[in-house]
């Protein structure tokens, strides 16, 4: 995404988030950014296309911080994933996502809710795959009834804090404390078979969500426009390569590419490339262990 589009995009959430979804029309949003109506249709078709961009952006966002969170770490560590699930809440809290996703719920458009639809599913998606990792692959079939219960409880009990004017609580110390929950719930649901969710349903949802996911093309592309337009030192340059080279195998040797992650964002450290890299290193881990 360009720059000046992802400035758009900020401004437009700040002002939905201000006054909110109905209250806001694309004038507001053109007149906020100092962008022309010819732009933002350039880059929107209506408004509700703009709401879908932020919450792509936002989802894309918290991929890569969970990816970056990952890299160089066990992906078994229970600690990881708590650390993972709290810094995202931090993040969406401070950006004023919840306030959003509650009006686009309540707005009655179908095409809102939608895109709703297709958040959360992402969101218990990943943390499915992040349960299997933590407490076994005997926990596959019963990961998405896991993953729902962990936001259930987690969600209420903000909700219920707020309730009591309880506004303290640290999404570090609930996530802790919903994990250890977690523990005897998906031995409940491993050993006792107390699931009541079918896995097998959330192919046919996924196929109407359209959830985006991360290719290799991209990656490549970026890694090639390092190569073409950057003045790189020799190790800068190989790694780059040998990066490129790997990701266009088939099959991809996935513990040959995470060993070169490190090397290449190292080498990269002090230059003006290191968001790049960083970038880079989490596309590639995302794309890894899809």
């Amino acid at each position: 995404m360009n720059k000046r589009k992802k400035m758009v995009i900020e401004h437009a959430l700040a002002i939905f988030i201000e006054n909110g979804i109905q209250q806001t029309s694309i004038q507001h949003i053109i007149e906020r950014a100092r962008i022309s109506k010819g732009t933002f249709y350039n880059y929107f078709s209506s408004k509700n296309d703009c709401i879908g961009a932020i919450i792509e952006q936002i989802r894309y966002e918290a991929s890569l911080s969970r990816s970056d969170l990952l890299i160089g770490k066990n992906v078994h560590d229970l600690s990881v994933l708590v650390h993972q699930v709290s810094v995202i809440a931090k993040m969406n809290a401070n950006r004023g996502l919840p306030t959003l996703i509650e009006e686009m719920l309540h707005s009655g458009d179908p095409e809102l809710k939608k895109l709703v639809l297709r958040f959360r599913l992402f969101e218990i998606e990943w943390l499915a795959d992040r349960l299997t990792d933590v407490f076994g692959e005997s926990l596959r079939p019963y990961a998405l009834e896991a993953a729902t219960i962990f936001f259930g409880i987690n969600q209420h009990l903000f909700f219920t804090s707020k309730i009591i004017n309880q506004t303290d609580l640290d999404p570090l110390t609930v996530a802790t404390t919903v994990f250890h929950y977690m523990e005897s719930i998906t031995h409940s649901l491993i050993h006792e078979r107390t699931a009541v969710l079918d896995y097998d349903k959330l192919d046919s949802i996924r196929t109407h969500v359209q959830i985006q996911q991360v290719s290799s093309e991209s990656i490549i592309e970026l890694l090639q426009n390092i190569l073409a337009n950057e003045p790189l030192t020799h190790p800068q340059r190989d790694l780059t390569e040998a990066l490129q080279a790997e990701l266009q195998l088939t099959p991809l040797r996935k513990s040959v590419i995470t060993a070169l992650l490190h090397p290449f964002m190292n080498a990269l450290q002090d230059s003006d490339l290191l968001d790049t890299a960083k970038e880079i290193c989490t596309l590639i881990t995302i794309y890894i262990n899809d």
